[in-house]
């Protein structure tokens, strides 16, 4: 079983056909039949039925495509690390944002780095919750900011901040001058909940506050807009920076916390460029928004 057999058979998986497979492989049709005929015979079982309408996978392709695809991502990986040490002039690190977690970093947070750091490049992208653990997991990306629950069979969390939700208003907003409030004094109030999420929904519910605005947390600069109005509230953890002129406030009755990590894949070579960067966030995430 050979590494192009493999990527042969996960380009007919994934084109359903072997004259589109083989197009894509740059092979002729012969050539990726064989391929498959060759790979089916090594192991003893048939990987796909033929029909009029393509092909199709039995039970053994099913788990074949699966494991392949792990392989040819670590497989991929490892040539990638090597050719990264191999480039001793310029240091590239593939870092991975859970849509919304922008907010927790402190400004200019990679400008600050890129400017200390000026052999290191940066690839940024942003992810779902569970698309940043899997790429990571899949060698994609060497590091991921990613809120919790996070695998830890998986992953080691390098960095992580746990702060308790609560309020921001507007200076002149009736509440700011409170240090803190409890949930049924916001029942008259225009409150914006992150994220629809479904735990403050129902809490909301239960102190009968109904006027809800449900915004997400990268559209930070509309929230600031709305508090800034001194008629409607947010919920929100810390990023206290980030309101410049706003009030923050507590909740006596709500016990709940935004807790995010900084993940590396437990299992692969960390490159000492990634390992900078690492240092450098656990420094520059620490003295953030000081609890």
């Amino acid at each position: 079983m050979e590494y192009h057999q493999l990527l042969n058979f996960l380009g007919v998986c994934e084109e359903k056909n072997f004259t589109k497979a083989s197009r894509r492989r740059f092979i002729t049709q012969q050539g990726i039949s064989k391929s498959i005929k060759e790979l089916e015979k090594e192991l003893d079982v048939p990987l796909f039925f033929r029909t009029r309408q393509g092909v199709v996978l039995t039970e053994f392709g099913s788990a074949l495509e699966k494991a392949a695809k792990s392989y040819i991502a670590q497989y991929d990986y490892m040539l990638d690390t090597i050719k990264q040490l191999k480039d001793t002039s310029r240091s590239y690190i593939s870092i991975g944002i859970v849509n919304g977690l922008n907010d927790v970093l402190p400004l200019n947070f990679f400008k600050n780095f890129l400017d200390a750091h000026g052999d290191i490049s940066l690839n940024l992208m942003s992810f779902t919750d569970d698309e940043c653990q899997d790429a990571i997991a899949e060698h994609k990306l060497q590091l991921g900011l990613s809120p919790a629950p996070v695998d830890s069979a998986r992953f080691e969390s390098r960095f992580n901040k746990k702060s308790k939700i609560g309020l921001i208003a507007g200076k002149g907003h009736r509440l700011s001058g409170r240090a803190s409030i409890r949930m049924k004094e916001l029942r008259d109030e225009e409150v914006v909940i992150l994220n629809n999420n479904k735990y403050l929904i129902d809490m909301c519910a239960a102190n009968g506050i109904r006027s809800i605005i449900h915004l997400k947390a990268s559209e930070i600069s509309l929230i600031y807009e709305l508090c800034s109005t001194n008629r409607i509230v947010a919920f929100w953890a810390d990023s206290i920076y980030r309101f410049p002129g706003l009030a923050h406030i507590g909740v006596e009755d709500m016990d709940v916390y935004r807790e995010y990590h900084l993940i590396i894949n437990k299992y692969v070579y960390i490159s000492e460029a990634a390992e900078r960067f690492v240092r450098y966030a656990e420094q520059e995430l620490a003295k953030a928004d000081p609890e």
